[in-house]
């Protein structure tokens, strides 16, 4: 089976968020699995200065119609295999399973989608030669695909181009596609005039197109056209089929029902593995869980609050945003703070809660501390020195918090929706509320304290969390298995 995995980013190549974890660690699972598959990406500038030599240039040279113009562009190569340490490893003596697509005036910049001012003003043109370029070097390199697997709207037009422009092919006449959505909250919207920019005419402007209230929607080319369309787990998969979580597209994914499936995302067990983590001062395990406590003693140090060890401690990871219940932590944290909890946050985004977190730092300063920003090593130093971690999501797709507080034994309180609540499992492995208000919150967190105060509880608690196997390994099979039901080899 030869797969074909191509997304606008993928770790360690280039990453700004959950996207590039998810699609770097399948590519590594399936190589391991001794799945044929090929990597597609953008040759980032970020991209070049880390990897530049260790590829080739594939003396292809290909053009692509974006709009009324054609454009040119090139693309690198490498092989990669997995050690056993689980590391990537270049070997430039063999074909190439990595390619990099490349076009310096959309690729060689700073950053991949935006500045801080906003997104590039010629993403539609950026992704569409992207997605276009992908097709061509198929076509020119002969690249037979039975699987082709697009992630998210930068690539949603590969599969509307496969039943159209590229449907006589004969390079893809097996191939069956995939297509999956990260997160439902990025769609690929741009204005009518970007219509022409894709290759269609008015005939796709249309309800079962690409028109999306007077706009052009690209991730409505993959919802109507992939043969499977995923998403990253199965609650989430439910609740897009509603207009309180469709984001305007509920009607389109209940036409594909049938085909829409969730599965879960995993992590990296290498990188987030506490009995081998070099960010922390005591590695620990389910053998030696009392170890955690040295780390929440170092974790107290570090960032200068008052709390007793003998106190609950909980942290925060992630992005300050509406979507992650950062509104309703900030009306909680006055109450809890009079139960004796002391609180780490680490995250940004937007001004007004950052501003809010910080100002509540401020307000007691004994207990709270505040990280503007990411560092991985104070990350990786909540995650073993908290007690419990908050997630109370508006909704999440999926989902890592959870899932490496729960590889740490740090018990996760969360909203129960999406992948929170396919992944944690209330008064087991943490605590679930369901309304989105502070008092559910404040609810919740008072149910942990009553159990962070039952050692014997708790340490059952603890031990069930960190049971779960949530490693890509598990994931990536629910994938294979897929793809070998929809090219009939299951």
């Amino acid at each position: 089976m030869k797969v074909a995995l191509v997304s606008a980013e993928a770790y360690p190549f280039s990453k700004t968020g959950g996207l590039g974890d998810v699609v770097g660690a399948l590519f590594k699972e399936f190589i391991k699995a001794g799945i044929d598959v090929s990597l597609f990406l953008p040759l980032y500038r970020i991209t070049k200065d880390k990897f530049f030599n260790y590829t080739l240039n594939a003396d292809i040279v290909y053009g692509v119609p974006v709009g009324s113009n054609t454009l040119f562009g090139a693309v690198r190569i490498a092989h990669v295999s997995v050690d056993s340490d689980d590391n990537l490893i270049f070997e430039p003596s063999k074909k190439g399973n990595l390619f990099f697509i490349e076009h310096n005036n959309f690729f060689d910049r700073d950053e991949l989608y935006g500045t801080n001012y906003g997104e590039y003003l010629d993403n539609a043109e950026r992704f569409v030669f992207f997605s276009r370029a992908f097709l061509e070097i198929c076509k020119i390199m002969n690249l037979k695909f039975d699987i082709i697997h697009c992630h998210d709207w930068h690539t949603a037009l590969i599969p509307l181009y496969l039943r159209t422009f590229y449907r006589e092919c004969s390079c893809f006449e097996r191939t069956k596609t995939v297509f999956t959505v990260h997160n439902l909250g990025y769609q690929g919207i741009f204005p009518r005039e970007k219509l022409e920019v894709t290759g269609f005419g008015q005939e796709m402007f249309h309800i079962d197109g690409l028109e999306f209230y007077g706009m052009v929607n690209f991730l409505k080319g993959g919802l109507f056209n992939a043969d499977i369309i995923t998403t990253v787990s199965p609650t989430y998969a439910k609740e897009i089929l509603t207009p309180e979580y469709g984001a305007g597209l509920d009607g389109v994914l209940r036409k594909r029902k049938e085909n829409l499936i969730g599965i879960i995302n995993g992590i990296d067990y290498k990188i987030w593995n506490p009995e081998e983590d070099p960010f922390i001062v005591q590695k620990y395990g389910l053998q030696n869980i009392h170890d955690k406590q040295k780390n929440k003693e170092n974790l107290i140090a570090l960032t200068g609050i008052k709390s007793s060890v003998q106190e609950p401690l909980i942290g925060f990871i992630g992005r300050m945003v509406y979507q992650k219940g950062i509104d309703i932590i900030v009306e909680a944290v006055p109450k809890l703070i009079k139960e004796g909890i002391s609180f780490v946050f680490e995250g940004s985004g937007e001004s007004y809660y950052e501003h809010k977190i910080k100002e509540l730092q401020s307000m007691y300063p004994s207990q709270i501390f505040t990280f503007i920003g990411f560092d991985e090593a104070l990350a990786h130093k909540i995650y073993a020195g908290a007690d419990s971690l908050l997630i109370p999501s508006r909704y999440e797709p999926c989902g890592l918090s959870q899932l490496i507080a729960m590889r740490y034994g740090t018990i996760p309180i969360c909203r129960k929706t999406g992948g929170l609540s396919d992944t944690v499992e209330d008064n087991i492995t943490g605590f679930l509320f369901n309304e989105y208000t502070s008092d559910a919150l404040i609810n919740a967190v008072y149910r942990f304290i009553e159990t962070y105060h039952n050692k014997p509880k708790l340490f059952q608690m603890i031990s069930e969390a960190m049971k779960r196997d949530f490693s890509w390994r598990s994931s990536s099979k629910k994938y294979i298995e897929l793809y070998e039901v929809l090219i009939g080899e299951r």
